[in-house]
């Protein structure tokens, strides 16, 4: 049988959170079970503490959602300061001896937490039914959404459903592992029940907590919109859909429902900028965020800008305008530019189009153009960069555009969904009119236009692998098509739609070896 080591005795038997309501505090301790879940505020510490290692997959997200969808160069930085990152990942270089992610991508330990958090909340007596049944919503969500990443990036993967150590008294080791599940569609599965789960429990309450950056109904709905498009548009243990039609109806019931809820803010690059702002952090538009504070947390995206001692006289900018020597005002937040995304994304926008300026600077100089993100700009803290926006795990503008692609799929025009968002983005011009055509016009239509919206969101490898096109294949065979991670199906390369098991993981039980996943043995 195919086996994961559920993993240290610690990580089920106690959970390790503050009761304190601030997401930077580490655990100081960890609880055992049986002293720890007795009143209400350790359960909210409990879900805080959920929340806290949530957010440290930030990267992790970005990693597996966005580096081999195209946009990113390799080599060296455009400043020649710098080797950049991921090149095996980005060049689609995937193999079981460089898998470029190891240890399940790190997605289990906070499984077995939601796990022991379930358990001790569905027993919890002392709290009120309106807030067991608000944290489960919360749980089961969480859940759900860490195994969709497993799903979609291994296909078939263990299943950790009850805290294990505290329920069966293992004698052995041996009984602390889980089988890989036969196929993919148990594993998909289980997703769909622990959603439906989330749904029932939140029962209709639209509650938010922290300023959006605990989970929620409208995160449910988000997330139960993006597992039954993809049920309906992706093939699943080799075979198409057989029931496109229901998971559509399913998803649009789910937007249709959170849309109304939330509101697009009338400046895009107001979305992300930090709490000095005053439209931001829990603004109208955001779902859900991982929450990143001064002197709490910050974001990855320092590596994505020049460092301040790099050479940038000579530049100008996309209007001609000389670039100053810290245009950015990195000042001594910087660090070294690790992530640098191709020009030929900047160029993908419009004129008019305000979030070409607002997601990149534009750097000029003779035969360099080349672009640094200012996506999320953080704040100058004593006299340094401190990059503390927020990561958006799900906001309005794509409830739009997963509706206007729910409705191509349907045969219906998805004008509406994709000019509410273009409006915004060219918001006081007018936008290009969006021109309602083939399935295929508007799926790669909606396509470009995510392109554009939600650059360093971590969406845009599944976006290839779940969006079509006319004959049905995902899109990222089409190497026709511009800013790509193309896979050549032709020349064998289709198996790299999942990424391989590391050895590690496969040597750490000797009965999971030999089921790695398909064309990736000894490579």
């Amino acid at each position: 049988m195919k086996k994961i080591f559920i993993g240290f005795i610690a990580i089920v038997l106690s959970t390790a959170f503050s009761a304190c309501k601030k997401l930077e505090l580490a655990p100081e301790d960890y609880f055992a079970s049986e002293s720890f879940w007795k009143n209400p505020a350790q359960v909210e510490g409990g879900m805080v503490g959920l929340h806290n290692q949530l957010r440290g997959f930030q990267f992790t997200i970005f990693t597996l959602g966005e580096l081999r969808g195209g946009t990113l160069r390799t080599g060296t930085s455009f400043t020649g300061t710098a080797s950049l990152n991921s090149a095996n990942i980005i060049n689609q270089d995937i193999r079981e001896s460089s898998t470029g992610i190891s240890g399940w991508s790190g997605f289990y330990r906070p499984i077995f937490d939601v796990n022991n958090f379930i358990y001790q909340v569905e027993q919890a007596n002392y709290l009120s039914t309106a807030d067991k049944a608000y944290y489960l919503g919360q749980a089961y969500g969480i859940r759900a959404f860490y195994y969709f990443h497993l799903y979609r990036i291994f296909g078939r993967v263990p299943l950790a459903k009850e805290p294990t150590l505290l329920l069966k008294n293992p004698k052995s080791a041996q009984e602390m592992y889980l089988p890989r599940t036969k196929t993919e569609k148990e594993t998909f599965d289980f997703i769909k029940s622990d959603i439906d789960k989330s749904v029932s429990s939140f029962a209709g309450n639209y509650t938010t907590k922290f300023q959006k950056a605990q989970w929620s109904l409208g995160a449910s709905q988000m997330l139960k919109a993006e597992v039954y498009l993809w049920s309906a548009k992706v093939k699943i243990d080799g075979a198409v859909p057989t029931a496109t039609a229901a998971d559509l109806t399913t998803a649009r019931a789910a937007l249709e429902e959170v849309i109304p809820k939330y509101t697009l803010l009338t400046d895009f690059g107001n979305v992300f900028k930090s709490a000095s702002i005053a439209a931001s952090k829990g603004n109208t538009e955001m779902i859900l965020a991982l929450r990143n504070q001064t002197g709490e947390a910050t974001n990855s995206y320092g590596q994505f800008i020049y460092a301040i001692t790099d050479p940038l006289t000579g530049y100008v900018d996309d209007k001609g305008v000389a670039i100053p020597a810290d245009p950015l005002q990195v000042n001594g937040g910087g660090t070294i530019i690790r992530y640098e995304y191709k020009i030929e994304l900047y160029n993908q926008y419009g004129v008019d189009d305000k979030r070409g300026n607002a997601t990149f600077l534009n750097f000029n100089k003779g035969t360099i153009r080349a672009t640094n993100l200012r996506k999320f700009p953080g704040v100058v803290v004593e006299g340094a960069r401190n990059f503390s926006d927020d990561f958006p795990v799900y906001r309005v503008a794509e409830a739009y555009l997963m509706l206007a692609e729910v409705k191509n799929k349907q045969g219906q025009d998805p004008t509406a969904e994709i000019m509410a968002v273009r409006n915004r983005a060219y918001a006081p011009a007018a936008a290009p009119a969006f021109v309602n055509g083939s399935f295929e016009q508007n799926e790669l239509a909606i396509f470009t236009e995510r392109g554009k919206e939600f650059v360093a969101e971590g969406k845009r490898w599944y976006d290839l692998r779940r969006m079509q096109d006319a004959s049905g294949n995902p899109l990222v065979f089409r190497k026709d098509l511009p800013l790509v991670g193309v896979l050549d199906n032709v020349a064998g390369q289709n198996h790299k739609i999942l990424w391989p098991i590391d050895l590690g993981t496969l040597n750490q039980d000797e009965t999971l070896r030999g089921d790695q996943n398909p064309g990736y043995a000894g490579t």
